[in-house]
Formats: C-alpha cells, sequence, structure tokens
C-alpha cells in the first residue's frame, strides 16, 4: 500500500499524540509519588520532634524532681512505713493545687508558656512490687497497676550501701526511693525513673 505525504503525517501526529499523553501520564505518577514520600517524611520529621521534645521534658522533670528534693525526701517521708511512703500524698490541699487541676502543684513542670509538659511522683521501693492506688491523678490510668509510678522494678526498700558509697556497711544502711516523670497528654509515652537512697546510722 502507498500513502501520500498527508497520511503520513496524519499518522505520524497520532503517535506524537499518544506518545505526549504517556508521557504526561508518567510524569503524573511521579509527581504524585514525590508528594506521598514528602508527606510521609514530613510526618516521620514531626513525630521525631514531637518524641525528643517529650522525652526532653521528662529529662527535665527528673532534673526538677532531684533539685526540688528538700520536698520530698525529708525526716517524714524516709521514716514513713514502706506501703505509705510516696510524695505527693493524694488529694492536694487547695495551697497546693492552685490551678485546681487536681494534681499537686509541687510535681508539675512547667515550659515557659505555662503549659504543664511533665509530672513527677516519688515512691519507696519495695519487694515484691506493690501498686499504689491513691495517687491524685489515679483516674488518668484507670486502675492503680497502669499508673507509671507504680512500674517500678523489684527491689528491697532497705538493703546495704552501694560498693563505692563511702558508706560502711557495719555502720550505715540504706532506703531506696524512685522519681517517675511521665507526661500528662495523652499518647506520649515516654517514662522516665531514677532511683535516689538515703543513707541512716545502725545505732
Amino acid at each position: 500500500m502507498v500513502f501520500t505525504a498527508l497520511e503520513k503525517n496524519n499518522h505520524e501526529r497520532g503517535f506524537v499524540l499518544i506518545s505526549a499523553m504517556l508521557f504526561l501520564l508518567v510524569l503524573t505518577v511521579i509527581g504524585v509519588m514525590a508528594t506521598n514520600t514528602t508527606t510521609v517524611e514530613l510526618q516521620i520529621a514531626s513525630n521525631d520532634r514531637i518524641s525528643k521534645t517529650d522525652f526532653y521534658n521528662q529529662e527535665m522533670g527528673l532534673a526538677t524532681a532531684a533539685i526540688n528534693s528538700l520536698d520530698w525526701l525529708n525526716g517524714t517521708f524516709v521514716v514513713e512505713d514502706i506501703a505509705t511512703a510516696r510524695f505527693p500524698k493524694a488529694n492536694p490541699t487547695a495551697a497546693n493545687d492552685e490551678n485546681d487541676n487536681g494534681i499537686d502543684d509541687r510535681s508539675e513542670i512547667k515550659d515557659s508558656a505555662g503549659k504543664i509538659v511533665s509530672i513527677y511522683k516519688v515512691r519507696n521501693l519495695v519487694s515484691p512490687t506493690s501498686a499504689i492506688d491513691s495517687w491524685d491523678d489515679i483516674a488518668a490510668f484507670s486502675a492503680a497497676e497502669n499508673h507509671p509510678a507504680n512500674q517500678v522494678p523489684e527491689v528491697e526498700h532497705e538493703g546495704k550501701p552501694p560498693v563505692g558509697s563511702g558508706y560502711d556497711p557495719k555502720f550505715f544502711y540504706i532506703k531506696r526511693f524512685v522519681t517517675t516523670v511521665y507526661s500528662p497528654d495523652e499518647g506520649r509515652k515516654v517514662v522516665l525513673q531514677e532511683g535516689t537512697y538515703k543513707a541512716f546510722n545502725r545505732n
């Protein structure tokens, strides 16, 4: 079969049109994939930033609890029965709950904007671990055993001073306590704990 020049041009125009449409389709698919990838990466970066910020807030909570140890590591606290030694107690007084949220203000850590970013609790270390059912914010965790401050390792409350502490076991013994910090925001899962002890004479 013999084609004229005009017929050849018409056939070529159809081929170019199909090629252009396929090329545009490929570009569209690549563009959509690139957009989806960018969106996922932005979400990952955002979640990573939130997680790190939460971790740093809880670290700040541990440091603040240590700085404010005079509030809780006092004579009354350390000589209490091992079943009741905790800070703060449940149901804070009005003087210790100015923001009226049911949580003792002394255990709340706030950022520069005044938002509560960390809460800390201090309790004795006992073996076996016993759940304390009277934390001031126990209702937020539905059950005592779910509260972060009750998720502590099983360690004896009283014992010998650590090796290298400078306290001779013949003359001193220690009582162990643990500080637990956690975020008040739901979905923030960072919980940090730090142990401490106080030495006593054996007389």
